[in-house]
Protein backbone atom coordinates (compact mmCIF):
# COMPACT_ATOMS: atom_id res chain seq x y z
CA UNK A 1 0.00 0.00 0.00
CA UNK A 2 1.34 3.16 -0.90
CA UNK A 3 0.25 6.37 0.62
CA UNK A 4 -0.43 9.53 -1.86
CA UNK A 5 0.97 12.63 -0.20
CA UNK A 6 -0.65 15.44 -1.36
CA UNK A 7 0.78 18.89 -0.29
CA UNK A 8 -2.06 21.76 0.64
CA UNK A 9 -1.58 25.21 0.55
CA UNK A 10 -3.33 25.97 3.87
CA UNK A 11 -4.09 29.89 3.04
CA UNK A 12 -7.69 29.84 3.87
CA UNK A 13 -8.94 28.48 7.12
CA UNK A 14 -12.07 27.73 5.48
CA UNK A 15 -10.86 25.54 2.01
CA UNK A 16 -7.81 24.11 3.24
CA UNK A 17 -5.77 23.94 0.36
CA UNK A 18 -7.15 27.15 -1.65
CA UNK A 19 -4.59 29.99 -2.19
CA UNK A 20 -5.21 33.47 -2.92
CA UNK A 21 -3.00 36.11 -4.47
CA UNK A 22 -3.36 39.15 -2.13
CA UNK A 23 -1.84 42.09 -2.75
CA UNK A 24 1.32 43.26 -4.53
CA UNK A 25 4.82 41.29 -5.22
CA UNK A 26 7.44 42.52 -3.57
CA UNK A 27 8.64 44.25 -6.67
CA UNK A 28 5.51 46.50 -6.54
CA UNK A 29 6.07 46.98 -2.60
CA UNK A 30 10.12 48.43 -3.32
CA UNK A 31 8.47 50.58 -6.45
CA UNK A 32 5.78 52.10 -3.79
CA UNK A 33 8.36 52.63 -1.45
CA UNK A 34 11.06 54.49 -3.30
CA UNK A 35 8.22 56.71 -4.77
CA UNK A 36 6.77 57.62 -0.64
CA UNK A 37 10.85 58.48 -0.25
CA UNK A 38 10.77 60.33 -3.34
CA UNK A 39 7.55 62.32 -1.84
CA UNK A 40 9.05 62.91 1.29
CA UNK A 41 12.16 64.01 0.24
CA UNK A 42 9.95 66.74 -2.05
CA UNK A 43 8.38 67.38 1.34
CA UNK A 44 11.35 68.16 3.06
CA UNK A 45 12.78 70.40 0.08
CA UNK A 46 10.00 72.71 1.00
CA UNK A 47 12.08 74.39 3.73
CA UNK A 48 14.42 75.50 1.37
CA UNK A 49 12.26 76.82 -1.32
CA UNK A 50 12.32 80.23 0.12
CA UNK A 51 15.86 80.72 -0.51
CA UNK A 52 15.92 78.80 -3.71
CA UNK A 53 14.14 80.99 -5.28
CA UNK A 54 14.42 84.47 -3.55
CA UNK A 55 10.86 84.45 -2.84
CA UNK A 56 8.03 83.81 -0.24
CA UNK A 57 7.16 80.44 -1.19
CA UNK A 58 4.52 79.74 1.64
CA UNK A 59 1.16 80.16 -0.71
CA UNK A 60 2.75 77.15 -3.12
CA UNK A 61 4.75 75.12 -0.43
CA UNK A 62 1.03 74.53 1.91
CA UNK A 63 -0.80 73.74 -0.99
CA UNK A 64 1.80 71.53 -2.04
CA UNK A 65 2.61 69.50 1.19
CA UNK A 66 -1.39 69.23 1.85
CA UNK A 67 -1.44 67.28 -1.41
CA UNK A 68 1.09 65.51 -0.99
CA UNK A 69 0.42 64.20 2.40
CA UNK A 70 -3.19 62.99 0.51
CA UNK A 71 -1.06 61.20 -1.93
CA UNK A 72 1.21 59.19 0.63
CA UNK A 73 -1.66 58.90 2.73
CA UNK A 74 -3.96 56.96 0.43
CA UNK A 75 -0.91 55.11 -1.59
CA UNK A 76 -0.05 53.34 2.37
CA UNK A 77 -3.84 52.89 3.04
CA UNK A 78 -4.06 51.47 -0.25
CA UNK A 79 -1.38 49.58 -0.47
CA UNK A 80 0.55 48.77 2.92
CA UNK A 81 -2.96 48.38 4.79
CA UNK A 82 -3.88 46.63 1.83
CA UNK A 83 -7.26 48.63 1.04
CA UNK A 84 -6.98 48.40 -2.29
CA UNK A 85 -7.53 44.21 -1.97
CA UNK A 86 -9.83 43.67 0.64
CA UNK A 87 -13.61 43.17 1.31
CA UNK A 88 -15.72 46.07 0.33
CA UNK A 89 -17.26 45.68 3.50
CA UNK A 90 -13.53 46.69 5.39
CA UNK A 91 -13.42 49.33 3.04
CA UNK A 92 -16.59 51.21 3.80
CA UNK A 93 -15.53 50.77 7.57
CA UNK A 94 -12.24 52.56 6.89
CA UNK A 95 -13.60 55.20 4.61
CA UNK A 96 -16.42 55.71 6.93
CA UNK A 97 -14.14 55.92 10.20
CA UNK A 98 -11.81 58.60 8.05
CA UNK A 99 -15.12 60.57 7.84
CA UNK A 100 -16.00 60.95 11.41
CA UNK A 101 -12.52 61.59 12.14
CA UNK A 102 -12.37 64.52 9.64
CA UNK A 103 -15.85 65.86 10.95
CA UNK A 104 -14.35 65.96 14.49
CA UNK A 105 -11.14 67.80 13.37
CA UNK A 106 -13.21 70.56 11.62
CA UNK A 107 -15.78 70.95 14.61
CA UNK A 108 -13.06 71.06 16.89
CA UNK A 109 -11.03 73.09 14.87
CA UNK A 110 -14.26 75.88 14.36
CA UNK A 111 -14.96 75.56 17.90
CA UNK A 112 -11.36 77.27 18.86
CA UNK A 113 -12.08 79.82 16.43
CA UNK A 114 -9.24 78.84 13.71
CA UNK A 115 -11.10 79.66 11.08
CA UNK A 116 -11.75 83.23 11.70
CA UNK A 117 -9.66 86.05 12.25
CA UNK A 118 -11.44 87.65 15.34
CA UNK A 119 -8.42 90.50 15.54
CA UNK A 120 -7.70 89.30 19.41
CA UNK A 121 -4.30 88.97 19.50
CA UNK A 122 -3.64 88.84 23.36
CA UNK A 123 -5.31 85.28 24.50
CA UNK A 124 -3.21 84.30 26.91
CA UNK A 125 -2.12 87.50 28.46
CA UNK A 126 -2.11 88.07 32.07
CA UNK A 127 -4.01 90.70 33.38
CA UNK A 128 -3.25 94.06 33.02
CA UNK A 129 -3.92 95.01 37.20
CA UNK A 130 -2.71 92.08 39.28
CA UNK A 131 -5.31 90.54 41.26
CA UNK A 132 -5.00 91.59 45.17
CA UNK A 133 -3.50 89.63 47.60
CA UNK A 134 -5.52 87.34 49.07
CA UNK A 135 -6.16 88.34 53.34
CA UNK A 136 -5.55 85.06 55.43
CA UNK A 137 -8.30 86.19 58.00
CA UNK A 138 -10.73 87.44 55.80
CA UNK A 139 -12.73 85.20 53.12
CA UNK A 140 -13.13 88.45 50.74
CA UNK A 141 -9.80 88.89 47.99
CA UNK A 142 -8.20 91.94 49.07
CA UNK A 143 -5.94 93.11 51.59
CA UNK A 144 -6.47 92.32 55.04
CA UNK A 145 -8.95 94.82 57.29
CA UNK A 146 -6.87 97.61 59.31
CA UNK A 147 -7.70 96.73 63.07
Amino acid sequence: MSAAVTELDDDSPVNPGEHHTHGPTDGQYFKIFFLLVGLTALEVSTYWWDDIFNADTKKIAVPVLLTLMVIKFFLVALYFMHLKFDSPLLKRTFYVGMIVAIFVYVVALSVMNFWGDSGTTHFNDPPIDPPAPFCATSSKPGPCPAG
